[in-house]
């Protein structure tokens, strides 16, 4: 428990320290309700030390554990539920993949497109989930329709819509 706990702590700095190095250089409203982030003061080398620490965090435990993301994906495959949707995510690169079951998970792309492409194929034809395995801390997603195929990256447990 003490161990999410830190994990929870470096990631929200993580997230203070990310969103400061790409701060606008004016305080202006930005599009898309985009709120500017004030600044706290915190040295260059301070911001360098949290970015390596979250780096190291991501890496070594990933953004969701693991076995909990083998578990749900597992269910979706034994019960071959279709992809519903692909909806924009919380970050760049990030997307929701959703399910007809209710499951969401966010995932990344392996290639420039496929996200995209996937977003495109859910909507013409049923796309499941035909195999997925651990590959460091993320858990990847092997998908198939039809004659195509593509394989994402999933990193996260997300909330449906």
């Amino acid at each position: 428990m003490t161990g999410l706990v830190a994990l929870a702590v470096v990631g929200a700095l993580v997230g203070i320290v990310v969103g400061l190095m790409r701060r606008p250089k004016s305080s202006r409203w930005l599009p898309d309700r985009v709120l500017p982030i004030p600044d706290l003061g915190l040295a260059e080398s301070d911001l360098a030390e949290l970015s390596a620490v979250g780096h190291r965090v991501e890496q070594e435990f990933g953004v969701a554990p693991v076995q909990v993301l083998l578990h749900r994906v597992g269910n979706v495959v034994r019960r071959s539920v279709p992809l519903s949707a692909i909806r924009p995510g919380p970050a760049r690169g990030l997307a929701r993949m959703c399910f007809a079951d209710g499951t969401t998970l966010q995932v990344r792309g392996r290639q420039v497109g496929d996200l995209g492409q996937l977003a495109v194929t859910a909507i013409t034809h049923k796309v499941r989930v035909c195999d997925y395995h651990a590959e460091d801390s993320r858990v990847v997603l092997d998908l198939e329709w039809g004659r195509g195929r593509a394989s994402v990256l999933a990193v996260g447990i997300d909330q449906a819509d």
